[in-house]
């Protein structure tokens, strides 16, 4: 698992009250099966007030870019301020993050084996699938 380029950053925008929606940052990362956002790390969370035209139900957002002009938040322009400055300090983070200490070869190890990393456009099926181990467990 390797952290993708450029600041590629993946976001879950979805409603958190009457009043706002929260942005979720969490890194992307290169794997054998293509880029994915490691929902394990959360970056960032950043509170947007609803305005006019906020979508109806959870988004993804793969964003590489502080530009509020950048392609990554055409499908949510009323928010792209918004949006952009979350994605300062998410990128922010994960930049402080990455450059701590050198991790020695068995904490690289012990991450990878404890690491999740699902497809963004996955991750409620995953949420539900693992929801209803957890169900099965307890009736079974």
């Amino acid at each position: 698992m390797i952290p993708s380029a450029s600041g590629a950053l993946a976001v879950e925008v979805r409603p958190h009250s009457p009043t706002h929606w929260i942005a979720t940052y969490y890194p992307m990362v290169d794997t054998p099966a293509g880029r994915w956002a490691d929902v394990t790390w959360e970056l960032h969370q950043h509170l947007i007030p609803i305005s006019e035209g906020a979508p109806e139900s959870v988004r993804w957002l793969d964003l590489r870019s502080p530009d509020p002009s950048h392609r990554g938040y055409t499908v949510h322009r009323a928010w792209a301020s918004e949006l952009v400055a979350g994605y300062a300090v998410a990128l922010a983070n994960y930049e402080a993050e990455a450059i701590e200490e050198p991790l020695d070869l068995q904490e690289v190890q012990q991450r990878r084996v404890g690491a999740v990393v699902i497809p963004a456009g996955q991750l409620s099926e995953w949420v539900l699938d693992d929801l209803q181990d957890e169900t099965s467990d307890v009736h079974g």
